[in-house]
């Protein structure tokens, strides 16, 4: 097998395409630590097996979106292989082969069932023939007798081997420990046959019971259908009776009712003809509550008019007292009044603002002068007799102290003008306040009085609108009298309505007086004919009850008797299950003994099986171990061109040693790089035999991280050795970090990192 070709898109740190090519012989795979070199070479186990030491999800690149797809060519027996899978985001497997740029095979399953075939091994042979993952070759000297012993079966696939056997000894305590609980739990079959036997005499003695008890049910069965008879005919007697007496109590009901109406028909007539004398009475009464209606509403008219003027007086009376005024003339000048006086204070007002603005005007002359003589005093002050004047340019001399005096004379001056002023200012506000007062106290009058003068327009324009006669009291009285003689005009006209209505409705029921009359007469006809009919049928009541009673004494025995018959039906039920049962528990018994010599047998073979299995391990290793020990010794002379007598394997413990001048020593005698190479040669070894077992020769090795912990002298002699394996296999590729490999191989290629957790490769 030699790799041509790898295409990696979205694999592990590899998100760009990546399409490498890779070389024939000794090639390395080198770059920092971290970089994802070990990715690159899991992706050859991954493309072809589908297997990945993490989850599927896990081989796509992480934050990618796309699908991760792989794809490796590779020679194999004079062919040209291809194989393709990938990862959809989420997380769908697909898988394709090629031979010969034709497809073979499209799915996950037959890609890995080709790729099987073609190899002739499956992933864990792959794995432990072609890969030798880190610090696997210094394994097997640095680890103890038991480690190491336990590593080289993993990779010979002894391992597997070793489990079959210790699961056959555990089947095969099982087994026993089963045979022993199943002889312990065997029942007695002698018990269930006499049970048996007893349940089959019960059931002779049961048959014959129900027999007896089917004769006595039939017997009482034919004398309750006699006495169910003649209870029937009774029952039809009771019937006609009950038929007859029901009907007789309508009938006698309805006579009852129709006697009532005719006397109510008598009080009827007698009460109508009392109506109509009351009517007569009650004639004029329609026209007296009309005339009484018209006067009592022409006095009301009159009283409200009257209360209404009387209130219009009062308020408005008590609006003018309020003012102070008589009349509402009064109330008009007191209006003109207050606008006169508002308008006065308006005038002052404004009078007074005009003298407050000239006085600030005044006060802020005063101030800036007071600031220009402070200033020029200040100025003064800052300069000496011998200072050249600020506004001529000449020497001050004796006049200073003249001008100086005199500048503060006028700043006194000024200062004594504002101070007078300011006493002004403050007189002329307070008499603003005192104006602005008055006006605000005038707007509210005027208003005031202007609300009362529009209201006691109104009123004086109501009160001469209205006319009334009489007073208050006079028009209560005579309205109260009126309402009293109404009332009982109403009281007359509603008793007539009454009366009327009564009328009509006597008058309705005296209109069947013929027809409520005959039906009485009918009714009696019928209660005759009934009476005669009961007699005639002579029905015994006490004699149906006597013969109900017989009936029902007579069911209840037959119903005892048909549940003793049925009892007797559920034993002879009883006893066929327990027969059955019992017949079961014997056919399970005998299978039990069946069951109890299978496994007896089986005991036994899973036993056979146990040893078997730990004979053919012992046959195993023992043609293994002399074979393994061949390959390595011969591989060692190879690779240290016979510097060394050979190299021996003690296949007890798989420790290897150096025979040197006829004495074997442990590696631990020899530099590191003897040791490697011993390491080396035997793991070689190793890889060949498990080719050798599955039928296949690869032809491919893969080393990881297998120069770590050399020296350059070391690295240099285990570079010399790999290079001497170009006859053993087609393609070697060692994967390291160190950078120097590369100008020692004929062919390297190199993984760079690109960013966070990306990378890319190239061949160097």
């Amino acid at each position: 097998m030699r790799i041509y070709r790898i295409s990696l898109q979205n694999y592990r740190v590899f998100e760009d395409p990546l399409e490498l090519e890779f070389p024939s012989g000794l090639v390395g795979v080198y770059g920092s630590n971290g970089a994802g070199k070990s990715y690159l070479i899991e992706s050859i186990p991954w493309t072809l097996y589908g297997r990945s030491r993490t989850s599927v999800q896990d081989v796509r690149t992480s934050g990618s979106d796309k699908d991760c797809v792989t794809e490796i060519e590779f020679e194999h027996e004079d062919h040209l292989y291809r194989v393709r899978r990938s990862v959809s985001v989420r997380g769908l497997v697909k898988a394709r082969g090629w031979i010969d740029n034709d497809l073979v095979c499209d799915g996950v399953k037959e890609t890995n069932r080709f790729v099987h075939s073609t190899l002739g091994m499956d992933i864990e042979g792959f794995r432990s023939s072609v890969f030798a993952e880190q610090k696997q070759l210094s394994a097997f000297s640095d680890a103890s007798p038991a480690d190491r012993q336990r590593l080289v079966l993993s990779l010979l696939g002894i391992t597997p081997l070793d489990k079959a056997r210790d699961m056959a000894r555990s089947d095969a305590r099982m087994q026993m420990e089963q045979l022993k609980f199943a002889r312990a739990s065997l029942p007695d079959i002698g018990r269930f046959m006499a049970e048996r036997e007893e349940s089959l005499q019960e059931t002779q003695r049961a048959k014959a019971n129900f027999q007896k008890s089917l004769e006595r049910v039939n017997e009482l069965s034919r004398r309750v259908e006699i006495e169910e008879k003649e209870l029937k005919r009774l029952e039809a007697a009771k019937v006609q009776s009950d038929q007859i007496i029901a009907v007789g109590k309508e009938k006698r009901r309805l006579f009852d009712e129709l006697a009532a109406q005719v006397a109510t028909l008598s009080l009827a007539q007698a009460r109508l003809n009392a109506i109509e004398v009351d009517l007569l009475e009650l004639a004029g009464a329609d026209h007296e509550v009309g005339e009484l209606e018209v006067k009592a509403s022409e006095i009301k008219a009159l009283l409200d008019t009257t209360i209404q003027m009387e209130k219009a007086s009062t308020e408005l009376r008590s609006m003018l007292d309020q003012f102070e005024c008589q009349s509402v003339e009064d109330l008009r000048h007191l209006s003109a009044v207050v606008a006169d006086r508002l308008e006065e204070s308006e005038r002052s007002r404004q009078t007074v603002l005009t003298e407050i603005r000239s006085v600030e005007l005044d006060l802020a002359y005063l101030k800036a002068n007071c600031q220009s003589a402070e200033d020029a005093v200040a100025m003064l002050e800052s300069l000496g007799s011998g200072s050249p004047c600020p506004t001529c340019g000449q020497e001050l001399g004796e006049e200073f102290e003249d001008h100086l005096s005199q500048s503060r004379i006028n700043l006194d001056d000024q200062t004594l003008l504002l101070c007078s002023k300011e006493p002004e200012l403050l007189g002329l506000k307070s008499d603003l306040e005192a104006f602005e007062s008055l006006r605000c106290e005038l707007i509210q009058q005027k208003e005031s009085v202007e609300k009362a003068m529009i209201r006691a327009s109104i009123l004086d324009e109501a009160i001469d609108g209205l006319n009334p006669s009489g007073n208050v009291a006079e028009l209560r009285l005579g309205l109260e009298k009126v309402m009293n003689e109404l009332k009982k005009a109403r009281d007359a006209q509603a008793h007539a309505l009454a009366l009327l209505a009564e009328k009509r409705e006597l008058d309705r029921t005296l209109q069947s007086e013929s027809r409520i009359v005959a039906a009485y007469k009918e009714v009696e006809f019928e209660l005759q004919d009934l009476k005669l009919r009961l007699n005639e049928l002579d029905f015994d009541f006490e004699r149906y009850c006597r013969q109900a009673k017989a009936v029902a004494a007579s069911q209840r025995e037959a119903q005892h008797a048909k549940e003793l018959h049925e009892s007797e039906i559920m034993r002879q039920v009883q006893l066929a299950g327990k027969l059955e049962r019992v017949d079961a528990l014997i056919e399970q018994v005998r299978e039990s003994h069946a069951v109890v010599g299978r496994l007896e047998v089986r005991s036994e073979l899973v036993g056979r099986v146990a040893d078997y299995l730990n004979e053919f391990r012992r046959s195993t290793i023992s043609a293994l171990g002399p074979r393994l020990a061949a390959a390595s010794a011969s591989l060692f002379a190879e690779l240290t061109e016979s510097e060394y007598d050979r190299l021996e394997v003690d296949t007890s413990n798989w420790q290897l040693r150096i025979s040197d001048y006829g004495s074997a020593h442990d590696l631990g005698r020899f530099s590191g790089s003897e040791r490697d190479l011993a390491n080396l040669a035997f793991r070689i070894a190793i890889s060949e035999q498990i080719g050798h077992s599955f039928g296949q020769q690869v032809g491919l090795l893969v080393l990881d991280e297998i120069f770590g912990p050399l020296d350059d002298q070391r690295k240099f002699v285990m570079l010399g050795a790999l290079d001497s394996l170009k006859a053993r296999f087609n393609q070697v590729i060692v994967v390291t970090h160190g950078t120097e490999i590369k100008e020692q191989m004929p062919g390297a290629i190199e993984v760079v990192k690109v960013g966070r957790r990306r990378a890319t490769a190239r061949v160097a």
